[in-house]
């Protein structure tokens, strides 16, 4: 079956979602049909959070037609309207399958919370690490510099190009839009940083060693909403 739930930004801190469009193909209704007994159940529907909803225009250069609400539904908002709409098989069907897609990204995302957890365990012991260093003890721009690096050694991009394929607000952590198989390789970067700077080494030393071991994951996704998983 095809995408059934979505998430409202590609970060971490993102909610999951499904929509009355969505409701409407699999049970075999019109968009109008949906939308019509949302109004009607929308204090039953509010019980479960705030309802909320994007305007869809008609294409450009398409005669007549009006804007209208695609709404958005949370896991227990979409399965009571389900519910409500009775229980023929492509209903029964289709609340099954929204469960399962709810569950399999709820739990994508808290697999990248706590990756993502860790992985400011690993930036505190590198920023107390650079700061017990002699090597690095007159740089004041260590820690941005070996953070590019270790984002390249790690991913295979710096931290600008990750931000511009993931659509990443100014602002804004990455590490809050990483996947967990990223976050893992991310910190694995940073220990084996932590280490060689613990070990005296130099920026340039440091380079040439991460270098020479490659890089761990290199980062394929490209649209925030696509990076869940892992």
């Amino acid at each position: 079956m095809n995408e059934l739930v979505f998430l409202t930004n590609g970060s971490l801190n993102a909610k999951l979602y499904t929509t009355g469009d969505v409701i409407a193909q699999y049970v075999g209704m019109t968009h109008r049909a949906i939308n019509d007994n949302i109004e009607t159940y929308k204090k039953d529907l509010q019980d479960f959070g705030v309802l909320t909803f994007e305007t869809s225009k008609p294409p450009k250069g398409s005669k007549g037609g009006r804007p209208r609400k695609i709404w958005h539904l949370n896991m227990l908002q979409a399965t009571t309207l389900i519910a409500l709409l009775g229980n023929s098989r492509p209903i029964v069907f289709l609340k099954k399958a929204l469960v399962k897609q709810f569950y399999e990204m709820r739990e994508a995302l808290i697999n990248r919370r706590v990756a993502f957890q860790f992985g400011k365990q690993s930036s505190k012991g590198l920023s107390d690490a650079i700061a017990n260093s002699d090597a690095f003890k007159d740089d004041s721009h260590a820690y941005s510099n070996l953070n590019r690096l270790m984002y390249k050694q790690a991913l295979g991009m710096n931290t600008a190009q990750i931000k511009k394929l993931r659509g990443i607000p100014e602002h804004h952590s990455i590490t809050e839009y990483l996947t967990a198989d990223e976050s893992a390789a991310l910190s694995k970067i940073k220990e084996r940083t932590m280490a060689f700077v613990g070990a005296g080494m130099t920026y340039s030393e440091i380079k040439t060693v991460l270098n020479r071991q490659g890089i761990i994951y290199q980062i394929k996704l490209e649209k925030p909403q696509q990076a869940i998983t892992g």
